[in-house]
């Protein structure tokens, strides 16, 4: 028997509990229970943290970084995939390249920039912007070499325009590409984000991983790693998923 995907979900979050409980009971100083984790989790969140800011405040900030940051590398790897299409010269230059450029560590990018920029918001932007441009643009790449050239030819014989090619055979077909290359951005950003905070950044949700950790308080860490994992989740499955059901529902007709 087949079980639905809510199913699914219920048992393995109730599987999850119950072996993060069995873990609190087995050591309760290094395990904080669930109870314990939620109880912080509501305080931080209504009544703030020890900075006086909610965590909430401290969720969209890290929020809005994201979101600057996977605009920003999304919008690169657009912009260089499609001149990589339209140059051969492009192309051969990032395509060599392409390689060195995804090697460097994110812990050795990220410190290099706020060196160079400062320990701010532009730093955790642009550093993580340049650790994934690269990864994005290996998706819109092969959107681009995967295009039927068949299409292509049969539009050119009846004297469509590159100006009307691209506008009905190019973009819907890179539409699948982005939005994978728009939810992969987005799931990884957010944990490059954090690790940039928690290097020296004063407000985020990794600054607060970072003051509760030096503090050696498990508990504050999981509250808010908790909560950092619930918004993903949310805005991955009842934002973006939709979005992308809804965008491609014309192929399921």
């Amino acid at each position: 028997m087949k079980l639905r995907r809510p199913a699914r979900i219920a048992i393995s979050v109730g599987a999850f509990l119950v072996f993060w409980i069995a873990l609190s009971m087995y050591d309760g100083r290094m395990f904080p229970s669930p109870a314990i984790v939620g109880g912080l989790m509501v305080e931080f969140v209504i009544k703030g943290d020890i900075d006086g800011q909610s965590a909430l405040y401290h969720l969209w900030i890290t929020f809005s970084r994201v979101l600057m940051a996977t605009a920003l590398a999304l919008g690169l790897a657009l912009i260089i995939g499609v001149a990589m299409k339209l140059n051969d010269g492009v192309a051969k230059a990032f395509e060599a390249w392409l390689p060195v450029w995804m090697t460097p560590p994110d812990v050795v990018v990220i410190l290099i920039v706020m060196v160079m920029v400062g320990f701010n918001t532009e730093a955790v932007v642009l550093s993580v912007a340049f650790v994934y441009t690269p990864f994005a643009l290996v998706t819109i790449w092969q959107g681009l070499q995967d295009i039927d050239t068949e299409l292509i030819e049969m539009a050119e014989s009846f004297g469509a325009s590159q100006r009307q090619i691209w506008q009905a055979i190019f973009l819907p077909h890179l539409l699948s590409y982005v939005f994978a290359s728009l939810r992969h951005l987005f799931g990884m950003t957010w944990k490059v984000a954090v690790i940039a905070e928690v290097f020296g950044i004063s407000n985020g949700v990794g600054s607060r991983v970072r003051f509760w950790f030096l503090q050696g308080n498990i508990a504050e860490v999981l509250a808010y790693s908790v909560l950092f994992i619930g918004v993903v989740l949310v805005i991955e499955y009842l934002i973006l998923s939709p979005i992308q059901n809804r965008a491609f529902a014309w192929r399921q007709a």
